[in-house]
């Protein structure tokens, strides 16, 4: 996803030119993080990271890739490694919000809409856009697509000028615009900017079309040793076990096994890694990155499920404590959960 001068639409500020000017981001070299002034302009014209196109004009089915003005693609991730929405949004920093008196609604629409794509993932895009009008507290980001019961459409709020849109479907085209909020009411919004997503990778799951995962929302009783607090979806497997879900976003989430839907559903420990090869429970071909890789004498000594090896049955113990068994707080295996849009 890098930036070129024509990555963002040049268009002639109505307005002083806008707050993100003056954004924060955090630049991180081998001796040093440092906070410096810069614009995202900044950023994406002098990364390696960022680019206006794809490092391959083709996904992995072969699919011409989108590009358009408005795109920027971010070409750094290795095909064995696991989408993550996470490590994309450290990209973009928070801005503080300050308590503001608006007098009116939001005069002007945000400007320099753009669609920030990680190449080889296509279930959760980036918005990114710069605020015209300081009378803005808030923004709905709204989406679009066509599916097979006519226009969906999804609105998140946000008060940033960024937001991730996830558990987009492969192959699909999307319009995406953003409106500007406060107390007293709305503002206008962007001109939609379209976007359309890659296909699904093969190396990542089996796609098999109208088969997707039956993830069901469900709140489960967990032995809780998680960073993630969203919520809870599972799923019944062929191995008799129910696989519990609970989101940290819809790429990164905790992973628990229950013999009973009802029962309590606990930790999956490791005995030869860090619970890489679990993305097995997900469908996912990927190891994965997880979270808190602590030693099994670092971590609490509790009950759950574990095993050594992919495609493993597991067993039922101790892990954690002297059990020489590790477990983890989160995974990313490269499947969003609950995958529909």
């Amino acid at each position: 996803m890098e930036m070129t001068s024509v990555m963002k639409p040049n268009l002639p500020p109505a307005t002083p030119k806008p707050t993100k000017q003056d954004r924060k981001y955090t630049m991180t070299t081998a001796t040093a993080t440092q906070v410096v002034n810069v614009t995202r302009f900044d950023i994406w014209d002098n990364s390696s990271v960022f680019s206006s196109r794809p490092a391959s004009d083709v996904d992995a089915m072969g699919k011409k890739r989108f590009v358009a003005p408005h795109v920027i693609y971010k070409t750094d991730k290795k095909p064995d490694e696991p989408c993550s929405i996470t490590s994309s949004l450290s990209y973009f920093s928070d801005e503080e919000t300050v308590e503001q008196n608006v007098t009116s609604p939001p005069r002007l629409p945000p400007s320099n809409l753009t669609v920030v794509t990680v190449e080889g993932c296509s279930s959760f895009i980036i918005l990114d856009w710069e605020k015209s009008d300081n009378e803005t507290t808030e923004y709905e980001v709204i989406s679009r697509t066509k599916g097979p019961d006519g226009e969906e459409v999804s609105i998140l709020t946000t008060n940033q000028t960024h937001t991730a849109v996830e558990n987009l479907k492969p192959e699909s085209s999307y319009e995406f615009k953003v409106k500007p909020k406060n107390e007293l009411g709305e503002g206008p919004a962007t001109d939609p900017v379209s976007f359309s997503t890659e296909s699904a990778d093969p190396r990542v799951s089996e796609n098999v079309s109208g088969k997707d995962a039956i993830w069901t929302q469900f709140p489960f009783k967990s032995d809780s040793y998680s960073e993630c607090n969203g919520k809870q979806y599972v799923k019944r497997t062929w191995y008799r076990k129910f696989v519990g879900i609970q989101l940290c976003n819809s790429l990164r989430y905790k992973v628990y096994l229950s013999d009973s839907l009802n029962g309590k559903f606990y930790n999956i420990g490791d005995q030869t890694g860090h619970g890489e090869d679990h993305c097995q429970f997900v469908d996912s071909f990927l190891d994965g990155r997880t979270g808190s890789q602590l030693l099994a004498d670092q971590l609490p000594s509790r009950s759950g499920y574990y095993r050594a090896m992919r495609q493993e049955p597991v067993n039922f113990g101790q892990i954690g404590g002297n059990s020489h068994i590790t477990y983890v707080s989160w995974y990313e295996c490269g499947i969003p959960i609950p995958g529909k849009w």
